[in-house]
């Protein structure tokens, strides 16, 4: 009796993971994994081939034995300056944000090394600190200091977490650096860490090597500056400038760098052709009275002013108030 033999095709693929059975399966896969792509550190992958073959009149499938393997744990990550916070901190405190995102396939710490300030800056560090509330700005009291061999909370892949090396100073010049290791540890790309990954797995180091030093800036000193622009509406509701619309004059007040700037006071005339609508001067949106009393607006023959006092850099303050053409 003859037979008919079909062997099904078979396929056994990792993706872009890493298939690890042992370290040494980790390290020669691990070039190459796309971060997007990922298989999950500890997942695991089976197979199972099938044979299907006639014999006489019947048709016979049978499967192979199943093979296991679990996905190790590739250790990579970027730190990149964080975005400026867009508000003042505590005065005479300057903070340099860093960014720490995972760019691996599993959860991991990071541990922040010693600033390190170059370029002839005289910014001088005093620690580093996490963003504790996870809003982009230095708290004093609410983001926690990370002591020296301190680390991030576990980040899952992708995710991202801010800390700040705060100090002093800030001339404009120079970087600072933030050394960044990985707490599984580090080395050169492709380099085994066997159980040091999630679960228990094998590990093993991605292209930053386990640590990075990305530099960020230094903030420069202060500089302010002024942005005006106005909206109108005319009684019938159009944007018209015709004799009874009003117009809206919107100042901003932007403060850059780092330092504090004194008895800051913005003014504004009246322009010709216009008159003064009353009680509609604002600060940061809150109302101001016209009045010279203990607020910090008024208007008078010259004009409209706001008293803003002492402004820490970075910030943005802003001014409305309202005319009416004649």
């Amino acid at each position: 009796m003859r037979s008919r033999v079909k062997f099904n095709r078979l396929t056994c693929a990792c993706r872009t993971g890493v298939c690890a059975a042992g370290a040494a399966t980790a390290a020669a896969i691990a070039a190459g994994a796309a971060t997007a792509a990922m298989t999950p550190a500890g997942t695991t992958i089976s197979n199972v081939a099938r044979i299907e073959y006639s014999l006489g009149a019947g048709a016979v499938l049978r499967s192979s034995n199943r093979v296991d393997i679990r996905v190790g744990e590739i250790i990579d990550f970027s730190v990149t300056p964080a975005p400026a916070c867009g508000r003042a901190t505590a005065a005479g405190v300057v903070a340099v944000g860093f960014r720490i995102t995972n760019l691996g396939n599993g959860p991991e710490a990071f541990m922040p090394g010693s600033p390190i300030v170059t370029g002839g800056s005289n910014f001088v560090a005093s620690g580093v600190v996490a963003d504790s509330n996870g809003n982009g700005c230095y708290d004093p009291g609410v983001d926690q200091p990370i002591p020296f061999g301190g680390k991030t909370p576990p980040l899952a892949p992708g995710q991202s977490f801010i800390v700040f090396v705060i100090g002093t100073g800030g001339n404009g010049l120079g970087q600072v650096i933030l050394p960044v290791t990985s707490e599984t540890g580090a080395g050169a790309r492709g380099t085994a860490v066997p159980g040091g990954g999630q679960d228990g797995g094998d590990a093993v180091i991605g292209d930053s090597g386990g640590v990075v030093e990305n530099p960020a800036p230094v903030p420069g000193g202060l500089a302010a500056s002024l942005v005006k622009s106005q909206s109108v509406r005319a009684p019938d509701g159009s944007a018209e400038p015709r004799r009874g619309a009003v117009i809206t004059y919107r100042i901003e007040g932007s403060f850059a760098g780092t330092g504090v700037a004194s008895d800051v006071a913005i003014a504004d005339a009246i322009p010709a052709g216009t008159t003064y609508v009353p009680a509609s001067l604002t600060l940061d949106g809150a109302a101001l009275s016209d009045a010279a009393d203990d607020d910090r607006g008024q208007y008078d023959a010259a004009g409209v002013a706001v008293r803003l006092g002492d402004v820490a850099a970075p910030a943005l303050r802003a001014i409305t108030f309202q005319v009416r053409i004649n």
